[in-house]
């Protein structure tokens, strides 16, 4: 109520937030069984939707500290950079020594055991030295591969680790896409393609930002076009090239730098948030063989990329059967909306890629079934 006065110097706002705030009571329930009733003396009341805003203001004069502070809700991040570990490691320790005190001038308490220390360097000599922060009067754990805001970092910022764990994520969503997609009695292209971008787009491009630049993205192209395969109905020997068109679902590579040039357009818009004062403060680049993600939204940005007319030129350009059928990748498909068997069919008619007697021939399938007949009809007249 302090703070608030002093952001917000109302007398009515105050006193309302005050009633609100003052006097809560609760009660748990385990089954048919209850508590008894109970006063919050702290805290803000649970999915509330004015108590992230209420948080932010009871933590916006947070202390300066040496090393850049990153702070999402209650998750804090402390940043520092540094040329020798141990030195990163004093900076460190000053900085969680001024905010331990301020939590503790203003009754918050912060947990050591889950906090988690990582540095991030390309000297492969030190990649198992550990740095030594203390928080509290206990040890900070050190983490190889700390998660912060659910994307898994690594030394080298790589992202091997998170994008593996996210191929595991999206097998299990295609699987329940797999379930939909019956051969007689599947939901129609346009439900596919709807559960597809809402269980399997949404896992897989959380975060893109940061990691679209990794070299192990294809590990997720790979799961993304197994699902556009899923709704398009067509085998797996159809052209990637195809995959997009049929389920009118951008690549996934333009995707991911859609949405970097979006979120560094929206930051420069705004001009007062963290993100732009990072993208104009960028440090030079050491290796050339590294590609920072501010870099590439650079070039994006100069090059005034779009995502749906590359999309175009790359069609084409693309040297694939029956390209000439489509021509306008703004617009979908015609017969998404036909039953499962028939939109199948017609993609596989399209793509000239189906379970036909001259694919068959190619996949060493039809010399196969041809002995096995020719065996099974010799075994009958003996």
């Amino acid at each position: 109520m302090y703070k608030f006065s002093k952001a917000i110097p109302c007398k009515n706002l105050v006193t309302l937030l005050d009633n609100m705030l003052t006097n809560r009571r609760y009660q748990v329930f385990m089954g048919c069984k209850g508590s008894k009733w109970r006063t919050a003396n702290n805290d803000l009341p649970q999915a509330s939707v004015l108590a992230p805003t209420l948080f932010n203001l009871y933590l916006h004069d947070i202390p300066k500290t040496k090393g850049l502070v990153f702070q999402y809700a209650d998750d804090i991040a402390i940043v520092h950079q540094s040329r020798e570990l141990k030195y990163g490691s004093n900076t460190l320790n000053d900085d969680l020594a001024t905010l331990g005190d301020y939590f503790y001038k203003w009754r918050l308490k912060p947990n050591p055991t889950k906090t988690e220390v990582c540095a991030f360097h390309l000297n492969n000599k030190q990649a198992y030295e550990e740095l030594e922060v203390v928080f509290n009067g206990v040890q900070v754990q050190h983490s190889f591969k700390p998660k912060y805001l659910g994307i898994t970092l690594d030394r080298s910022l790589t992202f091997k680790e998170h994008i593996e764990k996210t191929t595991k994520k999206l097998h299990s969503h295609i699987n329940i896409i797999q379930k939909l997609a019956g051969t007689g009695w599947g939901a129609d292209g346009r439900t596919l393609r709807t559960a597809t971008l809402v269980l399997v787009y949404s896992t897989a491009e959380y975060g893109a930002q940061v990691w679209c630049n990794s070299t192990h993205t294809k590990k997720i192209d790979t799961q993304l076009n197994s699902a556009m395969r899923i709704v398009s109905g067509t085998v797996k020997s159809t052209p990637t090239q195809w995959l997009p068109v049929l389920t009118n679902i951008m690549s996934p590579t333009l995707r991911r730098k859609e949405a970097l040039l979006r979120t560094t357009t929206k930051a420069d818009k705004t001009k007062k948030s963290l993100l732009y004062q990072m993208l104009i403060n960028t440090p030079n680049l050491g290796l050339k063989s590294r590609k920072p993600p501010w870099s590439t939204a650079k070039e994006l940005a100069l090059s005034n990329f779009e995502g749906t007319k590359e999309w175009c030129e790359n069609w084409k350009s693309t040297e694939v059967k029956n390209r000439g059928l489509v021509s306008d990748l703004n617009k979908s498909v015609e017969g998404m909306d036909l039953s499962r068997d028939v939109w199948s069919v017609l993609n596989r008619i399209r793509t000239g890629h189906g379970r036909c007697g001259s694919m068959m021939s190619k996949w060493v399938l039809r010399t196969a079934l041809r002995v096995i007949a020719v065996t099974i009809t010799k075994q009958y007249i003996i």
